[in-house]
């Protein structure tokens, strides 16, 4: 009988000190890790988002575009002084069926939307540099960079227009016909002169975080221009500064 109590006593003791501060460090290490990649994941699916809507974007102003047989631009901002660069959709009309150099006929231009990126989103490219610090090549698939320049934007503000941001500034005009052009700032994207198909990149990426991490939230949007096609990309990181894989589904391309 002594052994039988003996043997309950054992039983029905409760935890050591040293064994409850042993779990309550186990449990710490695993939130601590579970916490960095939930923050992570997070940043990824801001990255994701921030590139996805743009995209989304694009291809329904195009396809509006089509549909209507109209012309449509949008302008891009860089705003240094908000939380996040955004864009402008202008839907213009003319009531010329043929526009030529010497044809008579009135543009007029309407304000769709005006949209922001994500917080802390910006339209360039991860350019911070240093030791251990990754960043993305400057092409893809040998595409030139959308390039933003300072723009007036005459033809807008004589037509009533108010783009409601400023900053330098890139168009991009989508035609009727489906494709995707280079407009100058102050011409009418109606007409049908000068219609160069834009072929090209689009760079997204955060302004804060950590630069060793940041890179990785860098994502890329490819424009072809004659068809209209449009495709994400992710940063996938390199080994050394001014490297980098850029991945698309199955797809890769590197500097």
């Amino acid at each position: 009988m002594q052994r039988t109590g003996h043997r309950l006593y054992r039983q029905e003791r409760g935890y050591s000190l040293i064994e409850i501060i042993v779990v309550a460090a186990l449990i710490g290490i695993l939130a601590a890790i579970s916490g960095i990649f939930v923050i992570s994941y997070r940043k990824s699916v801001a990255a994701d988002s921030a590139g996805s809507d743009l995209a989304a974007a694009i291809r329904e102003t195009r396809a509006t575009a089509m549909g209507q047989r109209n012309t449509y631009q949008m302008i891009l901002f860089r705003r240094p002084t908000e939380n996040s660069d955004g864009y402008v959709v202008i839907r213009y009309t003319n009531n010329a069926l043929n526009v030529t150099t010497d044809t008579g006929y009135t543009t007029t231009a309407t304000l769709i939307s005006r949209n922001s990126l994500p917080t802390d989103y910006r339209f360039q490219r991860f350019t911070e540099s240093g030791a251990g610090v990754i960043t993305p090549p400057p092409t893809i698939l040998s595409l030139p960079e959308l390039p933003f320049t300072t723009n007036t934007f005459t033809f807008l503000t004589e037509r009533g227009v108010d783009l409601g941001m400023s900053g330098p500034s890139a168009i991009l005009t989508f035609k009727s016909d489906g494709s995707i052009i280079n407009t100058p700032p102050n011409a009418d994207p109606t007409s049908n002169l000068n219609n160069v198909p834009f072929n090209g990149v689009i760079f997204l990426s955060s302004d804060i975080g950590d630069p060793a991490t940041r890179s990785r939230q860098a994502r890329a949007l490819t424009i072809l221009g004659l068809t209209g096609r449009v495709t994400m990309w992710k940063n996938a990181g390199g080994n050394a500064p001014g490297t980098g894989i850029w991945v698309s589904g199955s797809r890769q391309a590197s500097e």
